[in-house]
């Protein structure tokens, strides 16, 4: 490496710094907050009903003798431990992001027609939805939003991917009911 190849980098290299501190830092008392909060504050061994609906598909799942099952469509039909995992996922959730308090748009989230609705069920308590909107721009988490609640949420794509496969186990047949 030459002597002036070594000069031209360490000065690109001071620029990229000098252009760091003024333009991109922010303000010494300007710090970025992130808020996290629980989407469900419910346990998964306490939901004894699922229900997922996307486009015009319903597959509604029950919990019978401690062993979940596909209640519609008639004839479905999926592994109960896929049905477990996805209640599992979405109920015991670390702290996840909220990326908006109180958000008007919520076509930019997806979530003005969400992808999928899913609505759990404990037992003797109130339901909960969560709607499930698109993937984040890089594509590693999916937003939500929960009822009773202006927040949406990031959580990561394990829910989305379980939902899939229990749609895809249930097969054509849950279409209309």
């Amino acid at each position: 490496m030459t002597w002036r190849r070594a000069l031209a980098y360490w000065a690109c290299f001071l620029g990229l710094v000098v252009y760091d501190r003024a333009v991109e830092r922010r303000p010494a008392g300007e710090a970025v907050h992130v808020v996290r909060a629980p989407l469900l504050n419910v346990e998964a061994n306490r939901i004894d009903a699922v229900e997922l609906r996307r486009d015009d598909r319903i597959v509604r799942c029950r919990r019978v003798d401690g062993r979940w099952q596909v209640t519609a469509p008639a004839g479905g039909s999926a592994p109960a431990d896929l049905i477990a995992a996805l209640v599992t996922n979405i109920t015991e959730l670390p702290d996840v992001d909220v990326v908006a308090e109180n958000s008007t748009d919520l076509a930019q989230f997806g979530l003005d027609k969400p992808a999928t609705e899913m609505t759990l069920t404990p037992g003797g308590g109130t339901p909960i939805s969560v709607r499930l909107g698109n993937r984040n721009p890089s594509g590693t988490a999916v937003y939500a939003q929960r009822s009773g609640s202006d927040r949406v949420y990031l959580i990561g794509l394990n829910v989305r991917y379980y939902e899939d496969l229990l749609f895809e186990a249930v097969g054509p047949q849950g279409r209309g009911s």
